[in-house]
């Protein structure tokens, strides 16, 4: 169990997490896995039914003199988002049950204008808050999905060239009062996969590695932590300075090494077949004797960055989110090799297990709607201060 919260905002949000993980917890029992008294819980529902974000509907247990009902998040409040991705900006709005009541999409080939990159939010954007306008409703938080995203300005995103600084000032200005975060896409992946609905809460720190069309990484901590996700640039480490181009400008980075474009090369298969198969990739290629030896090269030095990042910083468990997903599990252990050839102390008991999930490929705007409910429970439901920066992830 975690430490007992220290701050307002993280009671709140440790309650809220539970509550999404569960789907809804009797009064006992949320205070026994929050970690709070039942008083503590009690007031702390009180003030979160009166803000309209949970609700206590009936559910007796099956034994006599049994609580007759379950706290759970009100199902008819909404978040929206934003994502660029494949080639296109997909927006919509959703309720906390992981329902889409609306969404849309819009193309966005890849080397877009800048101008054309902000005509497409500039309508996308407008189409939302008409919806909104119409239906009556306020979303309680609005997330935007960003591929490289590293902050505000004009020049501050390599990939899509949109003035981040812009974006945020015109969903603000477009839904009043409406809190709004900006995240790099492996922010909002981990957000989804690992604080999502139905997932068993974050206890202890993980490595999140998203390998796409790039390689991202992130630190994922529990929900009450200051900063639950802390994106890395995992994919920009260098490990062979005379290797291949990399779009940030070295060569040689994991990211030309262990991305699906890489895969997609040594098995001379379009990269958007590939995408397009998810965890089944393995169908659409032939492995030769050659091409096995040179993925678990690939397979090994990706293993081999995850240790060093270990010796950095340790955590519990590495999860795998993308192409990895789709390997036999006697491809997967030559990760575990590379592991241990730089993990300090090699792969011997305690070292962190490895986990593969499958990406979350043409759900979007999905990722980014689970990005702002995963928002407004890390702020504990709170607004965002006036006098407070934008929270940023990444």
């Amino acid at each position: 169990m975690q430490d007992q919260p220290r701050s307002r905002r993280q009671t709140r949000a440790a309650i809220l997490g539970r509550l999404l993980a569960t789907g809804g917890l009797y009064r006992t029992r949320l205070a026994a896995e929050s970690g709070l008294s039942e008083g503590s819980v009690s007031r702390i529902i009180g003030e979160l039914r009166s803000e309209g974000l949970v609700e206590e509907p009936r559910r007796p247990v099956p034994y006599p003199g049994g609580p007759s009902s379950i706290v759970a998040l009100r199902k008819d409040q909404r978040i929206a988002g934003l994502e660029f991705a494949n080639d296109r900006l997909a927006v919509g709005v959703g309720n906390f049950a992981g329902e889409a009541d609306t969404t849309a999409r819009y193309p966005l080939p890849a080397g877009s204008a800048p101008a054309l990159v902000r005509e497409t939010v500039i309508e996308a954007v407008a189409g939302l808050a008409e919806w909104c306008r119409r239906q009556g409703v306020a979303p309680r938080h609005i997330a935007a999905s960003l591929p490289g995203f590293r902050g505000m300005g004009p020049l501050a995103n390599p990939i899509v060239p949109v003035d981040t600084g812009w974006l945020d000032q015109h969903l603000r200005e477009s839904f009043p009062g409406v809190p709004v975060t900006l995240g790099n896409t492996v922010a909002v992946h981990a957000a989804a996969q690992l604080h999502g609905r139905g997932v068993a809460m974050v206890e202890r720190r993980k490595l999140f590695l998203y390998l796409g069309h790039g390689v991202g990484g992130a630190w994922v901590e529990p929900i009450t932590a200051d900063d639950p996700i802390r994106p890395i640039e995992i994919g920009h480490v260098v490990l062979d300075p005379e290797g291949a181009a990399c779009r940030c400008g070295h060569r040689g980075c994991l990211e030309t090494q262990a991305s699906l474009v890489a895969l997609a090369g040594l098995f001379e298969v379009p990269e958007a077949e590939l995408a397009a198969a998810g965890p089944h990739w393995m169908e659409r290629v032939r492995l030769t004797a050659r091409r096995e030896a040179s993925l678990r090269a690939m397979l090994r030095r990706l293993g081999l960055v995850i240790g060093n990042a270990l010796n950095l910083q340790p955590a519990a468990r590495v999860v795998l989110c993308g192409w990895p997903a789709g390997l036999p599990e006697g491809l997967r252990t030559a990760i575990a090799e590379g592991m241990g050839m730089s993990l300090f102390g090699g792969l011997g008991e305690g070292a962190p297990p490895l986990e593969f999930l499958a990406p979350l490929l043409g759900a979007e705007p999905a990722p980014s709607l689970a990005y702002a409910l995963h928002c407004l429970i890390r702020e504990g439901g709170m607004a965002q201060q006036e006098d407070r920066p934008a929270r940023l992830a990444g």
